[in-house]
């Protein structure tokens, strides 16, 4: 790879975890009738942990509370820059972390776990979120931090509403919590959300994260289960992206541009095909034929993304789904993403690759989906 590349490279899908916020964030920026329901950190016998709801949320601070990863041990980076002040969320050790990494900008994803009883509690939780996120991370380098606004998932123009607000602040995307929405994505009630989003510019991301419900059901500690999740996830939203192509909603909306967070490219080849093969088969039967024109592949090129970490096949077999459609991730901080070697797993897997597809999947794509200049 030439020096000209490896000085601009996106990454289009990396984390705020919960262990990494303030401890304060929701003492500070929740008010009204919601403030005293704020999550709050309190200690516990495994150490600090949020609580929400009466319930714990996760671990606060050192990510090997929750049984993770923690990829600033095994390099001898401090986890805890300042007393209660974490690396990956101190933008000025966030970007020092890109920089040597090779990394030229990053997608701000969340930590994914929204699940609450009250959704106008959920959504108080989420502005906060959305508010510290636009104005701690990303206004500190807005052409290098790049956020997604979390979206409520019970309403439609409550999600309206926060995305406006969102692109308002500066965030440049939205994040759509595909697994525990009031009602599916591809329910009618979501049409004035996919409307809207096509008059924002905004891009719709859904993340990998929930349908394994065997393996999630396996005990905290469980040695095999992370590996087993980190390998399996991504093909989870198989669902999601059929769904969304199928039923046409990404047709009737031409402008809207779905991402697939985290989801992996390997299995998308696959899919398209039994999808187009399906299309085919029931064709002639009475209500079966889908209500799309293009056919799945087609759509899927114009308006989907998907990203991906370390995945030598999925490289290879970019040709069968369109480099458009594809973009690199870091997926920092994470212990299965490939900070601080990215360099040598992108010269690794893109070995073989030419230049154009290497260009628009490390760099051109994102940029133009998220607006970097």
């Amino acid at each position: 790879m030439s020096k000209k590349l490896a000085d601009r490279i996106i990454s289009a899908d990396d984390h705020i975890d919960l262990c990494y916020l303030p401890r304060d964030l929701w003492q500070k920026r929740m008010a009204g009738k919601y403030k005293d329901q704020a999550p709050v950190v309190v200690d516990t016998p495994r150490g600090p942990a949020w609580i929400r709801e009466d319930a714990q949320w996760g671990m606060w601070g050192e990510k090997k509370l929750d049984f993770r990863i923690n990829v600033f041990d095994q390099l001898g980076y401090p986890e805890e820059v300042e007393p209660g002040k974490w690396r990956a969320t101190d933008p000025k050790y966030r970007l020092k972390d890109m920089d040597d990494d090779g990394v030229s900008a990053a997608v701000l994803y969340n930590f994914l776990n929204w699940s609450y009883k009250d959704p106008e509690l959920k959504y108080a939780v989420i502005r906060a979120f959305n508010d510290w996120l636009a104005e701690e991370m990303c206004a500190y380098a807005p052409e290098r931090l790049i956020g997604l606004a979390i979206l409520p998932s019970h309403d439609a123009q409550a999600a309206i509403d926060e995305m406006i607000r969102g692109k308002e602040m500066g965030l440049r995307g939205v994040i759509f919590d595909v697994f525990s929405p009031s009602k599916p994505i591809f329910d009618p009630m979501w049409e004035p959300l996919w409307s809207a989003v096509e008059e924002t510019g905004m891009s719709v991301a859904v993340h990998t994260g929930g349908g394994s419900h065997s393996v999630q059901g396996a005990p905290s500690g469980t040695p095999w289960k992370f590996p087993v999740c980190a390998a399996i996830l991504g093909m989870q939203l198989d669902e999601c992206m059929s769904s969304m192509i199928m039923s046409g909603i990404l047709e009737r909306h031409p402008k809207m541009r779905l991402v697939l967070g985290e989801g992996g490219i390997g299995w998308i080849p696959f899919v398209l095909e039994r999808l187009q093969h399906e299309v085919h088969q029931f064709k002639s039967v009475d209500g079966g034929r889908p209500p799309i024109k293009l056919t799945p592949k087609e759509i899927f090129n114009n308006q989907v993304r998907a990203t991906f970490q370390d995945e030598v096949l999925g490289v290879e077999l970019i040709p069968r789904m369109g480099a458009e459609s594809v973009m690199w991730a870091a997926d920092y901080p994470h212990g299965d993403g490939t900070f601080p070697h990215s360099q040598k797993v992108i010269q690794r897997m893109f070995g073989t690759a030419d230049e154009t597809t290497r260009r628009q999947v490390l760099w051109e794509n994102a940029a133009k989906l998220y607006n970097i200049v």
